[in-house]
């Protein structure tokens, strides 16, 4: 280093004249003198620094210099400081630090006593008499920052700080770890309660009331901030757009075992946030006994093992909570401890709880036993106390099966309480406090060992960062919802369109009949569900497929003894079912074996026989064919294996061009052809919708009453020679439906549509083997819950397939009735899920109009205080009201600014906006929707009144 000198006075450091250097890091990469670096850092007492030693850096620190901090001047000299210089462990986020510093006694002391010294500096005290230990208010923002979004716990936090100050451990440092969590528990607390405007209110902390420090929901509905005054007169039919959803679950994660000193570690804000109030909860649990509730749905494991958990040791075996099933937001007081599992009385003080004060008329519950948990509901309400007693008959109240976990239920509970067939509820999937666990189980991980106050707190803070993160976050999140949902209501009601269009006035008037009769009471007859007993044995459906076989059998082993040229017809026809029988035992063929070897044999002689007859009748009646097979064979190299049967051209009238039809065949062949095919769609498509039912009800069958690995085999093979035979109907309808187009053109039958796999559905068909199997493990209480694998359609998604509803196949009452059941329930289904994507648009909208309308009520809160402050202080001299009015002025700032990004955003067109959600997994059906400009409407518009679309 050549003739250094300070950046300051430039003074030279000529080497032999004792003069020392140094260079902090936080202010820069320059040089200071000693002179230089104390009159600087009297601001920034918290910087480590470094000297020059001849020949190396060597780090030091501020108060071996001799800086003494002077509090209450923000460091400039005072008047007449204290006499007494302290020393203070100051933790930051540069490390931890010691220094030496006085309190102000001048006349600034008589309004700031020591504390306030200490807070107007930015120093958060870990006492408040004679405190030695403080920490920053940045560093103390940095840790409530990393533990709500990197759940960095304060043990892990501190020792980085104590690695970045020295991580060799030559120096010695103060363990600060115990003062700190004290610390950061009661900085957020107050963070918290600062934002719920207790300090802007004349009671203070002592007037807060239950609930009052939760972060609400902005979208859902609240009486009085977000909804038209009118919204009691709206029409009946919009009523939906006013009715609040929420969502019930347990979680056995969040854990807390038994410690010493719970009565020394109370909640710093006891039911004032997310948690229900202590004592009253405590007090109800008190007076519990016992519950004897016998499941008659499937036995759920969270049913089963209510009362039955392994609590050992543990003070809280998890935790009951109520969020709202749309957004995800906890609701206040909506979150309570369980001690042994989940019990009804905790899950209903809990649930109550979060519905205290509810001015709605319209409610629904999303609950994965909700079909048992509203039973003696009522009843089990007269034992609450009396401020949650909910006047039910004031409420309609709705309770539904969480979509993926309704899987775990049996089919008629789950059909009378999905939420797919609940009115009003939209596309609510009633899975969102899943996803709200999944975002906070860590802090259950990490306070598992805390005392009940301290757990309390934590998890209050890391809610608090969730709901909020949330309601913010409800731009994109709206916006991204509703361009979705718009292209998928249109999917939807072009669908059922197409399919209501063929189904007869009459029956469609009785269908909607029987809908609206069980929507008004839910004790009559389920449309959703098949009122018909269409069960038949194994025995009895095997006796069929064998009857069937015979009768194959027979058919193609009866000798042609007719010249028609309709029977013909029938033996070419006969013929090609032969080579589709053919085609399906080799592809089959997982293992070939003698037996299978010869019946594949006798198949392919009994085609050859019948072929020769064939052609010698094709001579007559079609010449040019015989000529076709005639230059086949003639090109055909001789050396070349024979063709199998399977694969034998037969040259049928559809197999010939138009040219070739025109002389080569007898006069109207052609026309009889393709009425027999058109016959033999129809025969198809009815086969292909028994097998498809019958399939069903073996699915069913299995689910419910097959166990053990034979039986279940054995099930397994029945229900695939079912699907065989579906499959074999569906080759012979193809065939059919390509001949007739070739004959006649593709617009002479347009019932009969291109028959593609996903086509052969029926509902139940969705419980595949593994799902069956995730069943039987919620019986046992192990194993994940049922749910929809991730390559299958989810219900809702699905269309009606048109093979239920196609004109010429369209059943009346004089149908067979199991197979008329199916096609009712069917297309029941498929107008629910269109009725559904109708109202999630109508739904979506007004959410949107509901935060803006939220925002704006904040707003004017926030003005409010700034007005009340102002009156309590009109000279502006009384530093705490200038203090509250700041703060109101900036909070009043901030949700207008939200509020205008969001009317931003939503106040474009819907085409525009879609752009920006394009390139997503939905994104290729979403660009050929909004590609062709169909919808150009504004997304939302902030009015009083909620236009209906």
């Amino acid at each position: 280093m050549s003739d250094p000198d300070c950046a300051f006075c430039e003074t030279k450091f000529a080497s032999g004249l004792g003069r020392r250097l140094f260079r902090c890091r936080e202010c820069g990469d320059f040089l200071q003198c000693e002179v230089c670096c104390l009159h600087h850092h009297r601001f920034s007492p918290l910087h480590f620094l470094e000297e020059w030693k001849q020949d190396h850096w060597e780090k030091t620190t501020l108060t071996k210099l001799g800086l003494i901090f002077q509090v209450g001047h923000e460091g400039r000299s005072c008047p007449s400081p204290a006499l007494l210089v302290r020393r203070m462990v100051v933790v930051d986020t540069s490390g931890i630090h010691l220094i030496k510093y006085r309190f102000c006694k001048c006349e600034r002391a008589a309004h700031a006593n020591n504390l306030q010294q200490l807070l107007r500096t930015a120093w958060f005290p870990a006492t408040i008499t004679d405190p030695t230990t403080c920490a920053t208010f940045r560093v103390l923002d940095l840790f409530r920052v990393l533990n709500v979004v990197g759940n960095v716990n304060a043990h892990d936090f501190v020792t980085s700080l104590e690695r970045l100050s020295d991580a060799t451990g030559v120096l010695p440092l103060p363990d600060r770890y115990k003062q700190f969590i004290r610390m950061a528990r009661e900085y957020t607390f107050l963070q918290r309660v600062r934002r719920a405007a207790r300090g802007n209110f004349p009671g203070g902390l002592a007037a807060t009331k239950l609930g009052e420090c939760m972060v609400m929901c902005w979208p859902c509905p609240h009486d009085g901030r977000n909804m038209p005054e009118n919204w009691r007169d709206v029409d009946p039919k919009y009523r939906f757009l006013y009715m609040l959803l929420l969502a019930i679950d347990a979680n056995f994660k969040m854990k807390n075992r038994i410690r010493k000193n719970e009565r020394y570690d109370p909640s710093l804000g006891p039911g004032w946030g997310a948690f229900v109030e202590p004592s009253g909860y405590k007090k109800h649990l008190s007076t519990y006994v016992g519950e004897e509730d016998i499941s008659t749905c499937i036995a759920f494991a969270a049913l089963l093992q209510k009362d039955t958990r392994n609590t050992a040791g543990l003070r809280v075996s998890g935790v009951g909570g109520c969020v709202c099933a749309r957004h995800e937001c906890m609701r206040a007081n909506g979150l309570g401890d369980l001690q042994k599992g989940e019990r009804y009385a905790n899950m209903d003080y809990i649930v109550m709880s979060a519905l205290r004060g509810l001015s709605l008329t319209h409610l629904t519950l999303s609950y994965d036993i909700a079909c048992q948990w509203k039973k003696n509901l009522a009843t089990r309400m007269a034992k609450l106390p009396e401020g949650l007693q909910l006047l039910l008959d004031n409420f309609e109240l709705q309770c539904g099966l969480p979509v993926w976990h309704a899987s775990s239920h049996q089919e008629e509970c789950r059909k009378d309480n999905s939420l797919s067939f609940l009115v009003g509820v939209g596309k609510t999937d009633g899975e969102g406090i899943e996803r709200f666990w999944a975002a906070v189980n860590q802090v259950g991980y990490s306070t598992k060992e805390s005392g009940l106050g301290t757990r309390a707190d934590a998890v209050e803070d890391k809610i608090d960062a969730h709901n909020f993160l949330k309601n913010v976050g409800q731009g994109d999140a709206l916006l991204r919802k509703l361009i979705i949902a718009v292209a998928e209501r249109a999917r939807q009601v072009e669908s059922f369109k197409e399919v209501d269009s063929s189904v007869a006035r009459d029956v469609r008037k009785a269908w909607l009949a029987q809908i609206d009769a069980y929507l008004a009471d839910r004790t009559q007859p389920n449309p959703y569900a098949s009122t018909k007993d269409d069960s038949q044995t194994e025995a009895q459906i095997r006796l069929v497929l064998k009857k069937e076989e015979e009768k194959d059998a027979r058919s193609h082993g009866t000798p042609l003894q007719s010249t028609s040229a309709t029977a013909f017809l029938v033996a070419g026809m006969q013929l090609e079912h032969t080579q589709r029988r053919i085609k399906a035992e080799v592809s089959g063929l997982a293992l070939v074996t003698a037996d299978r070897e010869s019946k594949l044999h006798e198949l392919r002689l009994s085609f050859f026989k019948k072929l020769r007859k064939f052609r010698d009748l094709q001579a007559i009646y079609m010449p040019g064919a015989i000529r076709a097979v005639q230059r086949d064979e003639a090109s055909r190299d001789s050396d070349a294996e024979p063709i199998k049967a399977e694969f034998v051209k037969l040259w049928m009238p559809s197999e010939l061009t138009a040219a070739q039809r025109e002389v080569g065949i007898q006069r109207g062949l052609g026309e009889m052809e393709a009425k027999l095919r058109e016959a033999q769609c129809s025969d198809a498509l009815t086969l292909i919708r028994q097998r498809l039912h019958t399939k069903r009800h073996l699915i069913g069958c299995r689910d419910r009453y097959i166990t053990g690995q034979n039986a279940s085999t054995k099930a397994r093979k029945l229900i695939d020679l079912v699907g065989d035979k579906a499959n074999a109907s569906a080759a012979k309808y193809r065939r059919a439906r390509e001949a007739l187009s070739v004959l006649k053109g593709e617009d002479y039958a347009p019932q009969f549509k291109v028959l593609k796999q996903e086509h052969m559905t029926l509902d139940g068909e969705l419980m595949d083997e593994e799902v069956a199997q995730r069943q039987k493990l919620a019986l046992a209480g192990v194993g994940k819950k049922g749910r929809l694998p991730r390559h299958q359609i989810g219900s809702t998604k699905k269309t009606l397939s048109w093979i239920w509803t196609v004109a010429d196949v369209t059943l009346t009452e004089a149908d067979e009735p199991a197979l008329h059941e199916a096609v009712r329930v069917e297309w029941s289904t498929a107008r629910a899920r269109k009725v559904r994507w109708e109202e999630e648009v109508a739904m979506i909208r007004e959410e949107m109009r509901r935060v803006l309308r939220y925002l704006e009520w904040q707003c004017s809160e926030w003005d409010a205080r700034v007005a009340e402050s102002m009156l309590a202080d009109p000279s502006g001299t009384d530093p705490l009201e200038a203090g509250r009015r700041s703060y109101a002025v900036s909070q009043g700032i901030l949700h207008r600014k939200i509020q205008t990004k969001f009317r931003v955003q939503w106040n474009q067109s819907l085409r525009t906006a879609a752009t920006s959600v394009l390139a997503s997994e939905a994104g290729a059906e979403l660009n050929e929707f909004y590609g062709q400009g169909k919808h150009t409407w504004n997304l939302c518009t902030m009015s009083q009144q909620s236009p209906i679309e």
